[in-house]
């Protein structure tokens, strides 16, 4: 039965953070020595599912928690499981994106697709009412209070011009790195250091044994504002290792000195990155600042100890063990330089900790449960101190101090007692976005930022928090729609959950928490219809629109898996399905009963897609749980049919997650599938008999996952990867880049508009929604003329001759020509050092040799 819930119900219960996965000790007992990804995911299950049958219907609390734990669990597992390699273990995301982009550079045979007449611009979201994507780290312009930068773990660097109320992206090329600290430089603020990765990862066996974090890159540095971004010399002893950065700081007395804290130790340079003494080598450092006016002291957190160093000379000046904390978080202020606050978790012992002398001595000046919780509205009970945890104290005043966890806590008493000032639900006031990650004061203006799981916020004098998200385009998307009930675009999103567009690219929370498939019945792939319903899951859960304000809660009975994947009937828009790890459902009456059309070895946790000309027909791809094996199924009315071996026959190795499967429009016979995974030259498949064989088509693309794939009314192919989109025109044996203007981001899933529509939209997990021209069948331009300063990867056609003014900015900008007869370069065209021009002629639609 439906089970109808108000919009205000939803906003209550149904609003999740971007949590740490917050390990028991009899879990990690369990977990040692499990590398693999299918072991370490079934050990967790396991692990979860034993607990949640131990409780008793009275025991909401913990299922609550427990169930809170296994999200968190599962987004690792459906991020990781792209980055597995043939043994099944998880490959670091930033290696293997950089990897890839090395790659690029050096072998890919065209450097864009000939007919890629525009590139792809940003389509939104610009701007959202509750949250657009996480920020974790703020650094402010030396002097100019109206310049601010924000880093975000899966989107890069943005900066704004005018205080936070605009902002665009400076980092495109390196933006999957993430951005886990900033350091301006003091006296040129064209010169940036970013640590890249996610600082805010919690446990670091998830990062050293199992990469279920964002592991860091190193340090990159820009002489240009961002034009284009350089590593610096990678950390001694690190070259190979899986860490994590923390935070970034630059001296701004002497600017050649930079420090950087990670999970694997303390770095410092004095030459801007070209080498780097190293201390507390494999300790875990969440914390690092400077004491006020005096540049020689460095504050630092490494693991639950508080320690004082002199950076000239390396050498430990004092240091306080705070037994029993899981972070701690550094307070000082230029009011009173010898002033330094210790803000401690976990939750249910939380602790802040006040030093008058500089952190010779510490007093305990606070301890309760309060700190890290929401009790403005109904409490979150999640323990995730060591998530989001910081400190800020007033520059102008000692004792007003503010420390953010789930919520923001201000003290106007040195710390002794503490007040709410954000509430945890939007329901509630005043509100901002939870899980504060960053909270600081512009040392220019005295304004207070925070930068948390939904993007921006200022404190306003009256005490309201105002959100600044426009042009923060991080939204993290898993699958999206061009068309839904009210003919807007929507998709479902990691902690700002189902997004619709309102205006322009101004967008709405439609429903809160883990957003992350969305469906609806218009003729799309995989659908038909009249967009008059819509369906999405959020968590474990399903729901649907059944009137203003209603959401109707359809989900299938008892289940305890997250991320179902939805597919529709062709004709009938009453019959749905859900596929999940465990299990695919079918429903005949839009959701009303739930029955289970495969058996427990026969799951659909992936990707699942309706045929069109047998109309009970479906494809599931998902895994054995005996043997953990990935499969693809042919469901024709209930019978499954095993369709793996043919695509083993054709290089496919069973540790593939089949990641997405699209079928001919015309023909559900001709079906088209891609994998994740970390096994070269095994990436896209096709078969032209329902899955009997298999051919691969794989070809020339780069050892990287593929995340979703596009099929056009010429049989041409698109495909998203980690890295950008490629195209395959039907009669070539190979794939053309098709990125011009994209980040280096996955892309999750592409689409188009509607029957005849002249754009071709993606999604992407960490830069939000993108749009460009479809792939043009056309003959190439006859003449070009080429002007302005073009940047990042181009490439340009004509079937006759090529002029071009342009200057070519590098570097990380690499341009092609290929013209039929000559390329022109007139007085004006230039390359910048670092920058890579290629020139060629050739007839149009010519493949260019490797160079």
């Amino acid at each position: 039965m439906k089970t109808i819930v108000c919009l205000f119900l939803i906003i209550v219960c149904c609003l999740s953070s971007n949590a740490q996965i917050k390990m028991p000790e009899t879990l990690r007992v369990k977990l040692a020595g499990k590398s693999k990804f299918h072991d370490v995911k079934n050990t967790v299950l396991t692990h979860y599912e034993v607990e949640l049958k131990k409780l008793t219907p009275r025991d909401s609390i913990k299922r609550k928690a427990i169930m809170r734990q296994l999200k968190m669990w599962n987004r690792q597992f459906w991020i990781n499981e792209y980055y597995t390699d043939e043994n099944g273990e998880v490959k670091p995301q930033s290696k293997v994106i950089m990897d890839a982009l090395a790659e690029r550079e050096r072998l890919e045979p065209k450097e864009n697709s000939r007919t890629q007449t525009e590139g792809w611009v940003q389509n939104g979201p610009y701007d959202c009412d509750k949250g657009i994507g996480r920020i974790d780290r703020l650094a402010f312009h030396p002097t100019n209070p109206d310049i601010i930068f924000a880093g975000s773990p899966h989107g890069g660097l943005f900066k704004s011009n005018n205080g936070g109320n605009n902002w665009e992206p400076i980092s495109e090329y390196v933006a999957s790195l993430g951005v886990a600290g900033i350091a301006v430089h003091p006296t040129n603020a064209n010169i940036i250091y970013t640590v890249s990765g996610d600082g805010d990862s919690s446990d670091g066996s998830l990062v050293d044994d199992y990469n279920y974090r964002s592991a860091s890159n190193g340090v990159y540095k820009t002489i240009n504002g961002g034009v284009s971004w350089k590593k610096v010399t990678e950390f001694p002893k690190l070259k190979d290792s899986i860490y994590q950065g923390r935070k970034l700081l630059i001296d701004n007395v002497n600017p050649n000195r930079i420090i950087a804290a990670t999970s694997k130790g303390l770095f410092i340079s004095n030459n801007s990155g070209l080498s780097w003494d190293s201390l507390y080598f494999n300790k875990n450092i969440w914390d690092i600042c400077f004491k006020p006016n005096d540049n020689n002291i460095l504050y630092l957190i490494q693991d639950s100890v508080f320690r004082k160093i002199n950076v000239s000379n390396l050498l430990e000046i004092d240091s306080f063990n705070v037994i029993g904390a899981n972070r701690i978080s550094i307070g000082t202020t230029p009011a009173n330089p010898s002033k330094v606050v210790l803000a401690c978790g976990p939750k249910f012992t939380s602790k802040v900790f006040s030093s008058s002398d500089a952190g010779d001595t510490f007093n305990i000046v606070y301890q309760d449960t309060f700190l890290y919780i929401s009790l403005i509205g109904q409490p979150a009970l999640s323990d995730q101190t060591d998530y989001d945890n910081c400190i800020t104290i007033d520059p102008a005043n000692e004792n007003t101090i503010y420390v953010g966890g789930l919520c923001v806590w201000k003290s106007t008493d040195g710390g002794v007692n503490w007040n709410q000032i954000s509430a945890y639900r939007s329901s509630d006031s005043p509100y901002m976005h939870p899980d504060i990650h960053f909270l600081g004061f512009n040392p220019l203006n005295n304004k207070l930022y925070s930068g948390n799981d939904g993007g921006v916020y200022t404190l306003s004098n009256s005490g309201e928090w105002l959100s600044n998200f426009q042009g923060l385009t991080t939204t993290q998307f898993y699958h999206f729609e061009e068309e839904n009930d009210e003919d807007d675009t929507w998709g479902g999103t990691q902690d700002n959950g189902i997004l619709e567009r309102e205006d322009g690219n101004t967008f709405v929370e439609y429903d809160e928490g883990d957003g992350y498939d969305v469906m609806t019945d218009h003729p799309s792939r995989c659908s038909g219809g009249n967009a008059e319903n819509v369906f999405w899951t959020v968590n474990e859960s399903i729901f649907t629109d059944c009137g203003i304000g209603q959401f109707c809660d359809i989900s299938v009975t008892n289940n305890k898996n997250y991320f179902g994947n939805l597919a529709m009937h062709p004709e009938d828009e009453d019959k749905i399905y859900v596929g999940y790890q465990t299990t695919t459902y079918k429903s005949d009456d839009a959701g009303d009963d739930w029955l289970p059309i495969s058996i427990d070895s026969i799951p659909g946790n992936w990707s699942i897609c309706a045929g069109k000309n047998h109309l009970e027909r479906i494809y599931v791809s998902g895994y054995n749980n005996k043997n953990g094996f990935k499969r693809i199924w042919r469901y024709d009315n209930g019978s499954p049919t095993d369709l793996t071996e043919g695509i083993k026959i054709k290089g496919y190795k069973t540790n593939q997650k089949i990641t997405d499967i699209e079928i001919n429009r015309d023909n559900d016979d001709i079906v088209y599938i891609t994998c994740a995974g970390m096994n070269d030259s095994s990436k896209v498949y096709m078969s032209m008999d329902a899955g009997a064989s298999w051919t691969n088509i794989s070809f020339n693309l780069p050892n990287i996952p593929v995340f979703c794939i596009l099929r056009d009314s010429f049989d041409g192919l698109y495909i998203g990867t980690s890295i950008g989109v490629y195209y395959k025109h039907a009669l070539n044996n190979f794939w053309e880049p098709f990125y011009n203007g994209l980040p280096a981001v996955p892309v999750t899933q592409l689409v188009f508009e509607e029957e005849g529509s002249i754009f071709v939209h993606c999604s992407t997990f960490g830069r939000g929604l993108w749009r460009t021209l479809k792939y043009s069948q056309n003959e190439c331009q006859t003449n070009l003329t080429l002007s302005g300063d073009p940047q990042g990867i181009n490439y340009w056609e004509a079937s006759n001759n090529i002029y071009s003014t342009q200057n070519i900015i590098g570097p990380g900008t690499k341009i092609t020509y290929s013209a039929g007869k000559k390329i022109i370069l007139t007085n004006g065209m230039k390359v910048e050092s670092g920058a890579k021009f290629h020139g060629v002629t050739q007839p149009c639609g010519s493949e260019i040799e490797n160079h």
